[in-house]
């Protein structure tokens, strides 16, 4: 039964808000690519989702039928991986990203482990689930690698190959990693971002009890951990990088996934490209001090 298979999924919260009573007794082998289809339109008119979330809800759906056919609960085709979202689904709200200049201002107030999670956010570009997942072996001279990502307590690989490449590190990103290391006794192993009792941290309790508070007290909006993935995005955009450059970065499988693939070719202007962003940190220290605004 399709509500069977789900229990076994993480993303209970989208399956039981949105999935679990439409799916009613259905059969897995009776649900076509119609059917699923025909349930994200219906979702889409009961309730104000953006196709973002539509996404992230046949994603949930897919994810059954994947899971389902690795315990061999179910055969053939994904009947979900070509079902269409509505058009109706309204566009995503604004988004925002955070300057350099605002950045540095946040992580001049921080301590080691907040500052070395924003810092990683907003000059490597992780995602939330990605940051949770880094260990230290993924910390290797001046790459980091995102092996892994999680979401609550369940792990799961790389959310597509690109998301699995490598990601430059500036030397203002490794001076504030390798001070928060030293702070957490040096270790070799592990996950990197803990407090303390070595399991993947908290981010959003992290955000609610630290960050969020800081940036508000200090004049700013919050605008979530993507708005420091969002800001390397623009602040590498307003440096002259070109947006390929940019998407290599940021590790996003777009629709070329055939060059996303071969996309080494561009290693030497990616690596030139976050020098820029290096060596712009650097004058932005030495012309600008930071201005403290703290009440």
């Amino acid at each position: 039964m399709l509500q069977r298979e789900s229990t076994k999924k993480g993303y209970r919260e989208i399956w039981n808000n949105h999935i679990r009573d439409r799916a009613g007794r259905i059969r897995m082998r009776e649900f076509r690519t119609v059917d699923a289809s025909k349930m994200l339109k219906a979702i889409a008119e009961d309730n104000d989702l953006s196709k973002t979330t539509l996404q992230h809800i046949k994603s949930v759906l897919s994810g059954v039928f994947t899971h389902a056919k690795n315990e061999g609960a179910f055969d053939g085709a994904n009947p979900v991986q070509d079902a269409r979202i509505p058009r109706a689904a309204r566009e995503p709200g604004e988004t925002y990203a955070y300057n350099l200049t605002q950045i540095r201002c946040i992580l001049e107030h921080l301590l080691p482990l907040p500052k070395a999670v924003v810092a990683t956010a907003s000059f490597a570009g992780l995602r939330r689930g990605e940051l949770r997942g880094l260990e230290w072996p993924d910390l290797k001279g001046e790459s980091l690698t995102v092996n892994r990502s999680i979401w609550k307590k369940f792990v799961n690989g790389p959310k597509t190959r690109a998301s699995a490449q490598a990601v430059p590190v500036i030397r203002q990103l490794a001076e504030i990693l390798n001070a928060y290391r030293i702070s957490m006794g040096n270790p070799a192993t592990g996950v990197i971002f803990h407090s303390g009792d070595g399991n993947p941290m908290d981010l959003d309790k992290l955000a609610q009890q630290v960050i969020r508070p800081l940036v508000r007290n200090i004049g700013m909006e919050w605008y979530g951990w993507h708005g420091f993935r969002r800001g390397i995005a623009s602040n590498l955009y307003a440096l002259g990088a070109d947006d390929k450059i940019v998407q290599r970065i940021l590790r996003h499988a777009k629709s070329h996934v055939t060059k996303e693939r071969y996309i080494k070719a561009f290693d030497p202007a990616v690596l030139a490209s976050m020098k820029k962003l290096e060596t712009t940190l650097d004058a932005m220290s030495q012309s600008a001090p930071i201005v403290h605004q703290i009440n």
